[in-house]
């Protein structure tokens, strides 16, 4: 199936794309997007934001085609195991980490992703530019922000630095004035991603293609002349402290595993109330999170969750 970006008249001056992740465990066994917590943490005033999500429907037959991987995916999750530290209860927080992941591994997924982001994103600078001179408005003024979680931050750092670098998309930061307003990554693996893939790298295909193992990793940008300007305006990381896929464990980050990208704000949301202070209690909440029905009341991993306990931030960055 073809991808279909989604266009619509923006209701006010703020959009927002929400870009999940992908695999059995990235949002739970149902995949769904958590639109309504976003409306809810942005009140009365959700009315006024343009909401756009990336349905995934068009990558389907490479998600049933997952069993190709087997080899390299199971390599995945041994190496995140023995960076964890190599016990039985590693295996298991490696093996839901590992379904969070694997897409990596196909260079055709991850080049369907890239490309069907950045047609959204088109779409939505042409939606922008529409509702705005109907309205007798400049489109620069109004405002572009991503939430993303999971997998989807890593496809979302990909985009963001490819559409600065290239410039036959359009949408670089100085050359054709597309700046986000904001970027939020909640439970972003893009450092796990760096370390755990580059003790594979002979697994990962096109590597070089990668700024997440090619560059040092750097808020997304285009250099102009002697000037260089970022791709957004804010630049957030957020994740939880029971988190493993974001990078903390037991309430320790782990260096290897944290994306701690210069510049950016870190945001270490709190999870002591999920009750899985135990190393054994977070492998069993993730066993659970990640099976079937979705993602649980103590799921560390929890979109959903970040977004409500977020919810004062998203308004700051959404809203103003």
């Amino acid at each position: 199936m073809p991808f279909q970006p989604q266009s619509q008249d923006w209701p006010g001056t703020r959009a927002v794309l929400l870009v999940h992740g992908i695999g059995d465990a990235s949002t739970g066994a149902d995949g769904a997007f958590p639109a309504q917590a976003i409306e809810r943490a942005l009140g009365d005033e959700a009315k006024n934001v343009a909401i756009y999500r990336l349905n995934y429907d068009f990558i389907n037959d490479w998600l049933a085609k997952k069993v190709q991987f087997d080899a390299g995916i199971a390599t995945l999750k041994k190496t995140m195991k023995v960076a964890l530290g190599g016990s039985e209860l590693d295996a298991v927080i490696a093996e839901y980490a590992g379904d969070v992941l694997w897409p990596v591994l196909s260079v055709e997924l991850r080049l369907a992703v890239r490309d069907a982001i950045i047609a959204q994103l088109n779409q939505m600078k042409i939606d922008r530019g529409e509702s705005a001179l109907e309205r007798r408005d400049d489109p620069l003024s109004y405002q572009i922000s991503i939430v993303a979680h999971s997998l989807g931050c890593f496809h979302t750092y990909e985009v963001l630095h490819a559409m600065a670098t290239e410039p036959t998309y359009e949408l670089q930061p100085a050359s054709d004035l597309f700046t986000f307003d904001s970027i939020v990554l909640m439970a972003s693996p893009v450092k796990l991603i760096r370390t755990v893939a580059g003790k594979i790298s002979a697994l990962v295909p096109d590597k070089e293609t990668l700024a997440t193992l090619a560059k040092p990793l750097a808020i997304p940008a285009e250099t102009q002349r002697s000037r260089t300007v970022p791709c957004t305006n804010d630049f957030f990381s957020v994740t939880g402290t029971h988190d493993p896929v974001g990078g903390y464990l037991l309430g320790k980050k782990l260096d290897w595993a944290y994306m701690d990208v210069p510049g950016q704000h870190s945001v270490i949301v709190s999870q002591q109330i999920l009750d899985i202070d135990t190393e054994q209690a977070t492998a069993l909440a993730l066993a659970s999170a990640f099976s079937n029905g979705g993602p649980k009341v103590n799921d560390p991993h929890s979109w959903t969750a970040y977004i409500k306990t977020e919810a004062k931030l998203l308004r700051g960055l959404l809203l103003s």
